[in-house]
């Protein structure tokens, strides 16, 4: 996220900390840890400070997340997005697949997509464009504002050529995810480039919004881990569970 946010390529990064570039890129991959000194010289090196707190554990989105993964993208946008504003959400991301390569979902209904808990505030869904839309891509829509637009089914497109920390649609564009949404492909930022995006952000609510993006990474993972194997019968887990209940006074 630094790196990127600086505009950095691997091989510039690396030459700024003194260290080769395989070594950056094994960082990135999480095939190697960094030491706590390796990532404060990394982000000072991208002219960024890193501001570190120790904050309670929070796992409450976790279960809602986990109920949201096993959904559809579709089905997760709809379980989100406020009832009136639903048809508008889902137009918008219907003329969105149309259009294949020309833009990339960001903001709260990439959220949805990826599957983070917050419900949508609004029928507007963002997204990031080289260029003004098209009158084709509009449908017969009209312009609303700067980059803002309203499609004629009442969905509307906000677009936003360089988002917070980032150098736009090519920068989001190596990490971006082509996402089924009711059979139609759209494309979608990833999560660690969203996280980066809120985490820029002085927008209000980004804050909560990066918070939701490292829930779902965090959830994610733990999904991914292997589950140790419980050889134990059906009795012994029983009795196990027993022995961990608190008598009722």
């Amino acid at each position: 996220m630094a790196r990127r946010r600086a505009r950095l390529t691997q091989r510039e990064l690396a030459e700024r900390v003194g260290c080769r570039q395989a070594t950056v890129a094994r960082w990135e991959r999480g095939d190697r840890q960094p030491a706590f000194q390796d990532v404060q010289e990394v982000v000072g090196a991208c002219g960024l400070q890193l501001d570190a707190h120790l904050l309670s554990e929070d796992r409450s989105w976790w279960p809602q997340i986990a109920l949201q993964m096993e959904r559809t993208p579709a089905q997760r946008v709809r379980a989100l997005a406020p009832r009136g504003d639903l048809p508008d959400v889902m137009a918008v991301l219907d003329a969105l697949a149309e259009t294949g390569e020309w833009g990339i979902v960001i903001g709260e209904v990439a959220g949805a997509l990826h599957g983070w808990p917050l419900v949508l505030s609004d029928r507007t869904v963002e997204v990031c464009a080289p260029e003004r839309p098209s009158v084709p891509i509009l449908g017969g829509g009209r312009a609303t504002g700067a980059g803002k637009y309203e499609l004629p089914s009442g969905g509307r497109l906000s677009i936003v050529e360089v988002p917070s920390g980032t150098s736009g649609y090519e920068d989001l564009a190596r990490g971006a995810e082509s996402v089924n949404v009711d059979g139609k492909k759209v494309r979608v930022a990833g999560l660690l480039d969203l996280l980066r995006i809120a985490d820029a952000s002085p927008e209000p609510g980004a804050r909560r919004h990066a918070l939701a993006y490292q829930a779902v990474l965090n959830v994610q993972r733990a999904q991914a881990e292997p589950k140790p194997v419980d050889d134990r019968s059906d009795g012994q887990k029983i009795e196990a569970w027993l022995s961990e209940q608190v008598p009722a006074a």
